[in-house]
């Protein structure tokens, strides 16, 4: 149990770490305002897959 849950956590942490660098290196190559452009429009993305695979007929 505790092994899964170390597994989960560790995963966890791996893609906010990779998010977190995404983030960084949008902002060195475009700059504040292109990164929060192009980050919106990529959670906006990902919402819009959610809410169809939620909706979505099985």
């Amino acid at each position: 149990m505790i092994k899964r849950v170390m597994i989960r956590l560790c995963g966890y942490l791996s893609g906010l770490s990779a998010c977190a660098l995404h983030i960084l290196f949008c902002s060195r190559l475009f700059g504040w305002t292109a990164t929060f452009v192009i980050v919106g429009i990529q959670l906006g993305i990902a919402g819009w897959i959610i809410y169809m695979r939620i909706r979505a007929p099985d």
